[in-house]
């Protein structure tokens, strides 16, 4: 009887902790994918695109990919056609590529 008691809190000890990691990691996540560009600046429809947004709203995303950076902001270009978007103080970020 003791043995098994013994088993099962080794058990236990090694398996809550791996279930806490599993479930702690997927709900902290704050990206948030908000869509892409409808309209290139010529009025066709751009090639691929997208706008993503971590610790901000989508509205704030989608129009800070439309109308580039507010007052306190700034974007830097992260690679090829992608724009990265972070506050001079703060933990948001924007990040959009394509047109």
């Amino acid at each position: 009887m003791k043995r098994l008691i013994v088993v099962m809190a080794m058990i236990g000890a090694i398996v809550s902790p791996a279930v806490a990691v599993a479930g702690r990691a997927h709900t902290t996540s704050s990206v948030r994918h908000c869509g892409s560009f409808k309209f290139g600046t010529d009025g066709l429809r751009p090639g691929p695109s997208g706008i993503t947004a971590e610790h901000v709203s989508c509205w704030f995303a989608r129009a800070t990919a439309l109308l580039g950076a507010p007052p306190g902001w700034h974007c830097r270009i992260a690679g090829g056609l992608r724009f990265a978007c972070r506050p001079r103080h703060g933990h948001g970020r924007v990040t959009f590529f394509g047109e």
